[in-house]
């Protein structure tokens, strides 16, 4: 299960990535058409459609990784990042569903992004690294006074 667990938090974070250059694209897609013609609203959401169901991807896929973490007995610390990743992946989806209606909670919708890259690259970290930083840090010889 650790195995799963270190790969899905890989191809979570990397989703992630990608996750965000799709809403770039959808960005600058609408500025692209509208440089050419009048653009409706679903001209717009088009060029969010990627987006939009990559993000429902993303959350399941953090729903899978806290499931995994739980049945495999990862310990309590990566269940509770795992949570963690979750939740933020829920309030992603609310925040989105929201923003279309309420521009200025777009922000948050932004600003939580930079969560879910932050949480979910700290946690494909810790699980690539193994803990080997914190045994290199154990080994080093201490300061001299």
């Amino acid at each position: 299960m650790r195995t799963t667990f270190r790969w899905l938090s890989a191809i979570l974070f990397i989703v992630v990535v990608v996750q965000v250059a799709f809403a770039a694209f959808g960005a600058f897609d609408a500025v692209h058409r509208a440089d050419k013609v009048a653009i409706s609203k679903k001209t717009i959401e088009n060029g969010f459609n990627v987006h939009g169901a990559l993000g429902t991807l993303i959350v399941i896929l953090m729903l899978l990784l806290l499931i995994v973490a739980a049945a495999g007995r990862l310990g309590p610390a990566m269940v509770k990042l795992s949570g963690g990743i979750f939740a933020l992946g829920v309030i992603q989806f609310l925040l989105g569903a929201v923003s279309t209606s309420a521009p200025a909670v777009g922000l948050l919708h932004g600003l939580n992004a930079l969560l879910i890259f932050s949480a979910t690259g700290v946690l494909a970290h810790r699980m690539w690294a193994g803990g080997h930083a914190g045994a290199r840090r154990a080994e080093a010889p201490p300061a001299a006074a």
